[in-house]
């Protein structure tokens, strides 16, 4: 009774304080990368204490271990990301943003398992939050295979992974039925792994590639939305190909100060 009542009144309190931690973690990991694998385990162990805390505090059906992959990948993208990054003031900005993501991540999902929110909210956040996603783990495999020469199939099969992961939790926060997920996860995963090898061959950094590919993820899975919702219509498929056109022409044409 006494382990019970201290995780619920404790446990909670760890999703409002790890993003400063992880902060603060991350700092001082730019100035010592050595301690690299103690960080990152630090920082995951938080992360999965923060989504187990919020889930104790309403006791529902929804599984929480889902909401884990989200900030799990994030920590994990961004910090091999991080270590890439030039000794500059954009490691520290770049720090800030994960733990600001992070922050309203746990906020709301407070908000959705305590029934203040009703998945609105947090399918708002993961709309922003899979596209930063999606960037960090873009640019981490194309930084990999450019920096340390890693076998670009197999970086490819780990990002293949992942995304399926994160186009599952995007599913299942919209609540599609499984096995519609399970398709939709197919799809957009082959589209994706064949927009990743087309823009491998781009003669551009890993940063570009990186947001070349989360834009063309934007619209994927908004184009995917709007299928599912049965509210894609030829003004909606115009307004995300403008979109995503647009933003990649501007991304390749300031490469060269990216």
């Amino acid at each position: 009774m006494v382990k019970i009542t201290f995780m619920k009144r404790y446990l909670p309190l760890i999703s409002k304080i790890s993003p400063l931690l992880i902060f603060l973690l991350m700092e001082y990991l730019v100035q010592d990368l050595s301690r690299i694998s103690y960080l990152i385990s630090i920082s995951l162990v938080l992360v999965i204490f923060s989504v187990w805390g919020v889930k104790t505090r309403k006791d529902t059906d929804i599984k929480w271990y889902i909401f884990l992959i989200f900030p799990v990948l994030l920590e994990l993208s961004f910090t091999t990301y991080l270590v890439m990054e030039p000794i500059s003031p954009t490691p520290h900005y770049l720090i800030l943003v994960n733990s600001v993501i992070l922050y309203f991540y746990f906020r709301t999902l407070r908000s959705f398992f305590s029934g203040i929110d009703k998945g609105v909210s947090l399918n708002n956040i993961t709309i922003f939050g899979n596209f930063i996603l999606v960037f960090f783990m873009a640019s981490s495999v194309y930084g990999l295979q450019s920096f340390l020469r890693f076998p670009v199939f197999v970086l490819m099969a780990f990002f293949s992974v992942f995304l399926a992961l994160v186009v599952y939790s995007v599913m299942y926060v919209n609540k599609v039925d499984n096995r519609v997920s399970i398709f939709y996860v197919l799809i957009v995963c082959l589209i994706m792994i064949e927009l990743a090898w087309s823009v491998y061959f781009l003669p551009v950094s890993y940063k570009v590639s990186g947001m070349v590919l989360a834009v063309c993820y934007y619209m994927v899975m908004g184009l995917s939305r709007h299928h599912l919702a049965e509210t894609l219509n030829s003004k909606t498929v115009k307004l995300y190909f403008g979109f995503g056109f647009l933003s990649i022409l501007i991304i390749l044409l300031t490469s060269r100060w990216i």
